[in-house]
């Protein structure tokens, strides 16, 4: 079996190479020509195993893979220690690649002398080169001690309001603590386990049992506050009605099941009959159907429900009945663990996006200073490493001047600021297509390799007359320095944003004293809203999230930044038309007309009391009213002159503030409205058990129960989906915006400067560029509006996609009264 694996990985590795060497020139600068070059920019190498090294000769045992490094990574010591060179005696390896974090080095390995066609990659490892770069969060935490504190205490009010709120609901032991959607749910299903249904009927409100709790304590009001009096409905009175209607069904079950029972029956027992008085073979099993009616009796037969009233001296003083049914047992089950799935689901949303609004606030937290000050000792140490490979290449392995062609541009690379590859496929290809270039630019005597000190010392004693150095790689490879020259960039542009975290974190001072009262009530109102109403308070999410980017006085985003830059750039020398004619399209909002008139109308009255009030500061007298008389003739004047852009402008404003918050608007109506159809769902299907009974005698009973249940299930499932749609419509909305406000500002750029090269005539481009202004305007509306129609499909249609895929079929019939609510409100939008 051992010997098939290494035969395999041998066959896999003859068929996934393409040697270099069999590149055509000729091909190579035709793709040049045509910009077909992105082929020889990946050398698609394998990786060898263990044992196909050990199979081919490469290595001699699998030890020899892991290799040391002083832990002092000095440049020296990586000269010493960090090769591919101690490779059997009829191959030549080089350094392809190097992940100091996880203490890698890929080695590229070829056969000696045909340096131009590697025959794979494999990996070794260096434990102290993984050890020295690793995240060391232990030393970062006792380094940023008096930080930490400082931090600590200036995040203790956020962690106390949070503990009070949890604290509150916990003042009775041993009780479980009931949020409204759970009392909402424990009343339609009338579950008499929470429902002190006696209790509740004697003083006409809703009473739960003893081992249930729905109060808390608000330090505001100094109080207790009972969620049961946000409970609206009739909770008593959905009791009364079960208990009338499980009672009168019973004689109406008895007289269906009768009917149903000897025509379901007699129908089988008829064609059993027909089929042997005719001598046909009936197909039918008759055990199914007996395994259905045996089901239906099981599951939906009513069943007295009886719980007594008791004094204080044991005795039953009242005592009463309710009809259930196994199955509605079943649906209060059911209904209580994806409540709770749900729950849990939204309390996970909610402390990551608070813990994502208090990271972008930039007040720092514990985890966030331990985090920054070990990243940026991390990125130092890597961008150290990387400078000194980037010396080591640079002076110790090629040279340099060597890597450019006739007219002084680096061959190897279409980076102007570095001279290598980051494969070794475009350096090949790129060195027999070059024109003064050499075309062995691994040779020591004719290439570019600088001398024999760009070797390894074991490849160096293995070098005779008869086998010449230009047989070997030298210790790096071109690609290596090319990869590390970005890996350079990366980890100095992580160590420099690292810095200035921590720089920010050091000096919080008065602007994270001014956050922290707005964090405060952030927290507050979203832990408080979760404490009341469990898994629907994720709709309290909009007003937490994105009403806080659209305030923005806690933090800016950087779709914001870059967006006000592009604004800049977009407005430039446009003289106030850009305002104007982005301005028009909001007109197209809904109500925006309207708003235009008032703002007209009124602006006329404006003017006049600005001319009239400044006429009057001339003083009493004659005077002062034939100043007034001309301060307000023209006002009159210009009233009458700028109505119209006062008009514009107050619609602008409001509309484009409607179009900012009606996503805020969207999902929290459109996800309360969701709410309400999967809660009439509950108590539907409730109410409807009561009657299933007969189900049990359909011709195919089991599958009616079956899909009965599966509709059941659907609803079951529903809850948690409907915590997951509102925030994967949050975050869509957020994601459109970012996408859509960026592309469209670059897009409009374009086309300004698209404009600005080809039309010569000023006249006609300052008329093209505000036809450009225009369709700006219509960019940010698109957006806005896409953002709301992604909001209402997601919320609305998420869980019957993911239905789809279960194939499980919902109810679609209650499902789309949401839609008619939608061209209901389309017809009243148009109307306004």
């Amino acid at each position: 079996m051992q010997v098939f694996k290494i035969l395999l990985a041998t066959f896999l590795f003859a068929n996934s190479l393409f040697a270099f060497t069999e590149i055509n020139p000729k091909v190579a600068i035709e793709d040049l020509k045509n910009g077909n070059m992105e082929k020889y920019k990946q050398d698609n190498l394998s990786k060898f195993t263990n044992e196909a090294l050990v199979k081919r000769g490469i290595i001699t045992n699998e030890a020899e893979l892991t290799r040391e490094i002083p832990e002092n990574i000095t440049k020296q010591n990586i000269m010493n220690s960090i090769n591919c060179s101690f490779i059997g005696d009829e191959w030549t390896a080089t350094i392809y690649d190097i992940d100091a974090k996880a203490g890698l080095v890929t080695c590229m390995v070829a056969k000696k002398g045909d340096l131009y066609n590697p025959v794979g990659l494999f990996d070794t490892h260096y434990p102290n080169l993984q050890k020295h770069f690793k995240l060391d969060l232990k030393k970062a935490e006792e380094e940023n001690e008096g930080l930490i504190s400082v931090v600590e205490q200036q995040f203790k009010p956020l962690q106390d309001s949070i503990e009070t709120i949890y604290n509150s609901t916990r003042y009775a032991a041993n009780k479980e603590y009931l949020t409204i959607p759970q009392l909402l749910t424990a009343a339609i299903l009338t579950d008499t386990d929470i429902i002190d249904y006696e209790a509740t009927a004697a003083t006409n409100k809703l009473q739960l049992k003893d081992n249930f709790a729905s109060s808390y304590y608000d330090e505001n009001s100094n109080d207790f506050i009972d969620n049961r009096e946000y409970i609206l409905t009739d909770a008593e009175n959905l009791f009364s009605v079960y208990t009338g209607l499980s009672d009168i069904s019973m004689a109406y079950l008895i007289l269906l099941v009768g009917f149903f029972g000897v025509w379901g029956l007699g129908s089988k027992f008829l064609s059993h009959v027909s089929s042997k008085a005719e001598d046909k073979q009936n197909h039918e099993k008759f055990s199914p159907y007996t395994a259905g009616l045996i089901l239906g009796v099981l599951l939906f037969f009513p069943t007295s429900f009886k719980e007594q009233i008791t004094n204080q001296y044991g005795e039953v003083v009242q005592e009463y009945d309710l009809m259930k049914s196994k199955y509605q047992e079943f649906e209060k089950d059911g209904y209580n663990l994806f409540s709770s799935w749900a729950d849990k689901a939204t309390k996970v949303i909610l402390d990551n996006e608070i813990k994502s609004i208090i990271d972008k606030a930039g007040v720092g937290t514990k985890d966030q200073i331990i985090q920054t000050s070990a990243g940026f000792e991390q990125a130092k140490k890597l961008t150290d490493f990387t400078d000194n490979i980037q010396d080591i290449c640079n002076e110790n392995i090629f040279n340099i001047p060597g890597l450019k062609d006739g007219n002084g541009k680096y061959q190897y690379s279409k980076d102007p600021n570095q001279p290598f590859p980051i494969s070794e496929k475009w350096a090949f290809v790129n060195s027999r297509i070059g024109g003064s270039t050499s075309s062995l630019y691994y040779s020591v005597k004719d290439g570019e390799v600088r001398s024999s000190s760009s070797y390894n010392t074991s490849v160096l004693n293995k070098v005779n007359a008869n086998n010449p150095l230009d047989n070997y790689y030298p210790v790096y490879s071109l690609s290596s320095c090319g990869k590390n020259y970005y890996n350079h960039l990366n980890f100095t542009q992580k160590e420099k944003d690292h810095e200035e975290m921590f720089y920010d974190l050091n000096n919080q001072g008065a602007n994270a004293g001014n956050k922290i009262p707005m964090l405060e009530g952030l927290i507050k109102f979203q832990y408080e809203l979760y404490r009341d109403w469990g898994y629907l308070s994720v709709l309290g999410l909009p007003v937490t999230k994105m009403q806080t980017e659209y305030i923005g006085g806690l933090y800016k985003t950087n779709r914001n930044e870059v967006l006000e830059k592009l604004n800049e750039d977009v407005k430039e020398d446009s003289w106030g038309t850009h305002m104007i004619m982005s301005s028009i399209p909001y007109m197209f909002v809904p109500g925006a007309g309207t708003i235009y008139n008032i703002g007209v109308d009124n602006a006329k009255k404006i003017g006049m009391a600005f001319g009239t009030t400044s006429g009057s500061i001339a003083g009493g007298g004659i005077g002062s009213w034939f100043t007034g008389l001309i301060g307000a003739a023209a006002g009159i004047i210009v009233a009458e002159a700028a109505k119209g852009l006062v008009g514009l402008a107050l619609a602008y404003q409001v509309a484009e503030t409607m179009l900012e918050i009606t996503p805020i608007l969207g999902v929290v109506i459109i996800g309360l409205l969701r709410f309400v159809v999967i809660m009439i769902k509950i108590f539907s299907f409730h109410f409807a058990s009561l009657f299933m009974m007969p189900i049990m005698f359909a011709r195919e009973n089991i599958q009616a129960i079956s899909r009965f249940t599966m509709k059941i299930f659907a609803t079951m499932l529903e809850l948690p989906i409907f915590v997951l749609s509102v925030w994967l419509a949050i975050t869509a909305s957020s994601l459109i915006h970012t996408i859509g406000d960026v592309f469209g500002k670059k897009i409009i750029i374009g086309m300004l400067e698209n404009n600005s090269l080809q039309q010569n005539n000023f006249i006609f481009g300052w008329i093209d560029k505000m036809r450009i202004y225009f369709f700006d305007g219509f960019i940010e509306i698109a957006v806005a509006v896409f953002s709301i129609v992604i909001i209402y499909k997601l919320i609305i249609s998420l869980h019957n996609t993911l239905f789809e895929v279960i194939e499980v079929q919902g109810s679609r019939a209650l499902d789309d009264s949401i839609e008619s609510m939608k061209n209901e409100s389309s017809a009243w939008g148009n109307r306004i």
